[in-house]
């Protein structure tokens, strides 16, 4: 996703390797990297948040790989695995009951008088903050797991998206397959033009300053006269 590389950068600080020597100034390196690519995290962190109505819980799903003197090179990336509907706050009507469930994963219940007129079909979810969208085909289950589910499955994982059925696969018993919905994973949620540049930006800032700070106090610790 968001890739730091300083191989070119160190040829700039011939001077300060000299006096370092190139185990040492490739230590200041990676400190400094580390630095940026964990506050690009957060700077990530926060650009999902700002958008999306993504649970705290889940965006551990934005992480980094750290730079080590070997490589200089730290990343930060995202998960692709979808983020479950429940995540987003989702609500459920019957005539008699209404289904929340709570940012920590709890189902919660609460009798309501019985409509007159049978309630909207679905359930209403808020994947983007502010804004409230309906699943018309889905439910959820009185006393069951906290999932928002669907009469279908994914076919192919869920490359081929979810595929509905409207029939009974028995006559009798449980009407399977019923399977939990999914939608947007933390990667295509953090990979969005706004969020990018705010991530570009704050490593981009933070890394040469950071650089400068490391390689100046390695200096200072050779240059002292007590070392």
């Amino acid at each position: 996703m968001i890739r730091v590389s300083v191989r070119n950068a160190v040829r700039t600080l011939r001077q300060a390797e000299e006096q370092l020597g190139a185990r040492k100034m490739n230590q200041a390196v990676s400190r400094s990297l580390n630095e940026a690519i964990l506050q690009g995290r957060t700077q990530s962190r926060a650009s999902v948040k700002a958008l999306y109505n993504i649970p705290q819980r889940y965006l551990g799903a934005v992480n980094v790989v750290k730079a080590t003197s070997i490589t200089l090179t730290a990343k930060l990336y995202a998960s692709t695995t979808p983020i479950p509907m429940d995540a987003f706050s989702p609500k459920f009507q019957t005539a008699t009951k209404s289904f929340t469930i709570s940012r920590r994963g709890e189902q919660k219940s609460r009798s309501r008088q019985r409509a007159r007129k049978t309630p909207t079909a679905g359930v209403s979810i808020e994947v983007h903050k502010g804004k409230r969208e309906v699943i018309p085909f889905a439910f959820m289950i009185d006393g069951g797991k906290p999932r928002v589910f669907a009469r279908g499955e994914y076919r192919a994982g869920t490359s081929h998206g979810f595929m509905q059925r409207n029939k009974r696969v028995n006559k009798d018993g449980s009407d399977i397959p019923v399977k939990p919905l999914l939608s947007v994973t933390v990667h295509a949620a953090v990979v969005n033009r706004r969020a990018m540049q705010h991530v570009q930006q704050k490593v981009n800032t933070v890394f040469p300053l950071s650089v400068q700070r490391n390689v100046s106090h390695l200096l200072s610790q050779i240059n002292s006269p007590t070392s």
